[in-house]
């Protein structure tokens, strides 16, 4: 396992192996842009904790290599961010990735380029939103064969509103691709929302499918653990809590989730 930590515009190598490569940069000093590339090499897992006061300004590109399989675990605590992400997966590589937010303000944009047959990105993404937080996903199967699976969920709090834009591309003759999209928002408030779940599809041979949901969790659902003499508010910190955690499995994560909801 890989650890990295990024704090006050600093990254820090807890633990590397040899299977992959870290730069930081500055893309553009003049806007205090940094840039961070990951190239993997082989088979391994990563780590990556942000925890920045001041507001963030990243490109962070990922490079899988030809057969390599990777897990990134993703942890951001911070204020404001501004991201932009690059994933590139060259033939049968298999990416995963697991990001949580704890942020007030986002914005973010994310491409994924499967530039190889058999490649393979599975992406879970939770977030509790504070503020203002949009996110852009633009998958291109470039290859045949390849697999995209997306999960997005969010839960609103406080002024907390959420923007999902999800892109899948397959264009004429790339045969035999796999495209999920499943995005949902669970809203604690009420501010608006959007969720678009877009698939620009050319070519008939693929399987593509998508599902949206915004709103609050359903009456049967906390009727169902008040039943069992839970009240009202730990049912619904129950469900909140088995919404965000459902696919994590990370201590760090649980932590910033009962600073929320005990």
């Amino acid at each position: 396992m890989n650890k990295i930590k990024l704090k006050n515009k600093e990254i820090y190598l807890l633990e590397t192996d040899n299977l992959i490569t870290v730069s930081l940069s500055d893309k553009f000093e003049l806007f205090d842009i940094k840039k961070i590339v990951i190239d993997v090499l082989g088979d391994t897992e990563l780590e990556i904790v942000y925890e920045n006061k001041d507001e963030t300004k990243l490109d962070i590109e990922y490079n899988i290599k030809e057969n390599a399989k990777f897990i990134v675990t993703e942890i951001r605590k911070e204020n404001k961010i501004k991201v932009q992400y690059n994933y590139n997966l060259n033939t049968n590589s298999y990416l995963n990735v697991i990001k949580f937010y704890d942020v007030v303000e986002a914005k973010e944009l994310g491409v994924v380029n499967l530039n190889g047959e058999s490649a393979h990105f599975d992406y879970l993404f939770k977030t509790i939103a504070k503020d203002k937080n949009k996110y852009d996903l633009y998958v291109y199967h470039n290859y045949p064969k390849t697999i995209s699976n997306i999960i997005n969920n969010s839960v609103n709090i406080d002024n907390g509103t959420t923007i999902f834009n999800v892109t899948g591309v397959v264009y004429n003759g790339i045969k035999k691709c796999h495209l999920e999209q499943k995005n949902k928002i669970i809203n604690l408030n009420d501010k608006e929302c959007l969720i678009k779940p877009n698939l620009l599809i050319e070519e008939n041979d693929v399987i593509a499918n998508h599902s949206a949901f915004i709103g609050k969790f359903r009456d049967n659902e906390i009727f169902y653990l008040m039943s069992r003499g839970i009240s009202y508010n730990d049912s619904l910190n129950l469900l909140i809590k088995g919404f965000i955690k459902d696919g994590i499995d990370n201590k760090k994560i649980d932590k910033i989730i009962d600073k929320y909801w005990r």
